[in-house]
């Protein structure tokens, strides 16, 4: 992905870890949404995380990609959540009422 990079994880429990890097942005719609929906569809984990601690941008464009893993998740019986946001993401997903479906609780 353009501005964001992806590293992968995968737990001794079956969880795969995606862990962004960078800007969530237009630029790196398309190619997020296909990272989420193809391992969600592929890999059928117990859970997907998506680890936000390094993301420094998400605007609405990135936080739809993250709405279609969720739906994809769904759809799949996955769980799926976001981990880790740094303070400017968790205001944008707050703002756009997105933080509770998306954000694992914590423990």
């Amino acid at each position: 992905m353009a501005n964001a990079m992806v590293s992968r994880r995968l737990l001794d429990d079956g969880t795969v870890v995606l862990e962004l890097r960078g800007e969530l942005d237009v630029a790196v719609n398309d190619a997020l949404r296909d990272v989420l929906e193809q391992t969600i569809r592929i890999e059928r984990p117990p859970l997907l995380v998506v680890d936000m601690r390094h993301v420094t941008f998400v605007d609405s464009t990135g936080m739809g990609a993250l709405v279609a893993g969720l739906n994809a998740a769904r759809e799949h019986q996955v769980r799926f959540g976001v981990h880790a946001v740094a303070p400017f993401v968790e205001k944008q997903l707050r703002i756009a009422g997105l933080y509770e479906a998306l954000v694992l609780p914590q423990g």
